[in-house]
C-alpha cells in the first residue's frame, strides 16, 4: 500500500465526519479522530437513501430496478468520499457489476491525470468480498458478515496503482456471496507535507503544550492568510461534566469548527502542513471525554 494514500484515507473519514456534523449544529466542536465505523454509517446511509447529496432507493427510479439503484447509489458515495470530502477528481468511465464469488475488473485505458482508483461496494447476499487492486488488499471499510448482524452493507476504497499499464480490481468471496461493486479512476489530491517546524515538535513522538500552542498558531496564521480565518480559539479544559477556559481539570484543548467555506484549504494544505501531526500526538496524551457537553464554556 502507499504510503501517500493511507495516510489520506484518514483524512477523508475527518474531512467526511466534520461535514456530516456540520449539517447537524452550529456549536463549535473539537476536531477528533472518527471511527472507521462512522464512516461506514455514513456510506450506508446513501445506499439506503441518504439525503445528503441524494443517494437514491430503487423507489425512486424508473423501472424499479434495484441493480441500478444500487449503482447509482454506490456512484453517488464514491463521488462524495471522492470529491467533497477528499477533493480529488473521479475520472474516465466507471464500471459496475452484480456478481457472485470471485470477479475481476480491469481498468484500461488511463485518462491523464489518473494515479489512484476508487472502489465501492454493496454485500446484496452473505459476507463481504475481500477487495484487492493490483494484488494489494485495500484499506477501505468492511461490510456485511453472516456472524455480526450488526456490520454494515457497504464498503468504500480509495487506492493507488501501478504508475503505467492496467489495473485489475479483484474481489474474493464464496460462490453463495452475492454484492456489486462499483469502480472508477481518480485522481487523488496533492497534500501538503509537514512544515519544518511541525516536523521538528513531533520528532521525539511527544508534544508539548508549548509545542501543541505553537502549531495551532501556525495553524490560525495560515488559514487567516488563505482568507479563511478561524477566528480567536482558546485553549479549553475539562471538569466535572463541563468545559472551562480556567485551566480546571483535564486537557487542555483547541475545541473549535473547520470552516464552512474554504474546507480544501484546511484539509489539503494549512492542517496538513502545520498541526496534524501535533494534533494526533496530542490527542493520544489526552484523549477528550467522551460525550462531553457540545459548547464549552468560555469563563
Amino acid at each position: 500500500m502507499n504510503d501517500d494514500i493511507s495516510p489520506r484515507l484518514t483524512a477523508m473519514r475527518e474531512a467526511l465526519i466534520t461535514d456530516v456534523a456540520s449539517t447537524g449544529t452550529a456549536s463549535t466542536t473539537g476536531r477528533r479522530r472518527p471511527t472507521r465505523g462512522a464512516v461506514v454509517a455514513v456510506v450506508a446511509a446513501f445506499l439506503v437513501g441518504g439525503t445528503m447529496t441524494g443517494g437514491l432507493t430503487a423507489a425512486a427510479l424508473p423501472g424499479n430496478d434495484p441493480d441500478t439503484a444500487i449503482q447509482a447509489s454506490l456512484a453517488t458515495t464514491t463521488r462524495y468520499m471522492v470529491e467533497d470530502a477528499n477533493h480529488g477528481r473521479v475520472v474516465g468511465t466507471p464500471s459496475f457489476r452484480v456478481a457472485r464469488g470471485d470477479t475481476a475488473l480491469t481498468l484500461s485505458d488511463r485518462p491523464a491525470g489518473a494515479d489512484s482508483v476508487t472502489v465501492a461496494w454493496a454485500c446484496l447476499d452473505g459476507d463481504a468480498p475481500t477487495v484487492e487492486v493490483d494484488g494489494h488488499r485495500t484499506e477501505g471499510t468492511l461490510c456485511g458478515r453472516r456472524d455480526d448482524p450488526t456490520s454494515e452493507a457497504t464498503g468504500w476504497a480509495l487506492s493507488p496503482m501501478a504508475s503505467t499499464g492496467a489495473t485489475v480490481v479483484t474481489l474474493s468471496a464464496d460462490d453463495t456471496d452475492r454484492y456489486a461493486v462499483w469502480v472508477s479512476w481518480a485522481k487523488a489530491p496533492s497534500i501538503a507535507t509537514p512544515s519544518p517546524q511541525q516536523d521538528a515538535e513531533t520528532a521525539d513522538g511527544a508534544v508539548t503544550l508549548d509545542e501543541y500552542r505553537t502549531a495551532f498558531n501556525r495553524l490560525l496564521a495560515c488559514q487567516a492568510q488563505a482568507g479563511q480565518p478561524m477566528g480567536d480559539v482558546p485553549l479549553t479544559w475539562y471538569a466535572d461534566g463541563a468545559w472551562n477556559g480556567s485551566g480546571r481539570g483535564t486537557g487542555p484543548w483547541y475545541l473549535y469548527a473547520t470552516p464552512a467555506a474554504g474546507s480544501e484549504v484546511f484539509d489539503m494544505q494549512c492542517y496538513p502542513r502545520e498541526f496534524d501531526a501535533v494534533d494526533r500526538i496530542w490527542q493520544e496524551e489526552h484523549p477528550e471525554p467522551e460525550d462531553p457537553p457540545v459548547e464549552p464554556a468560555v469563563g
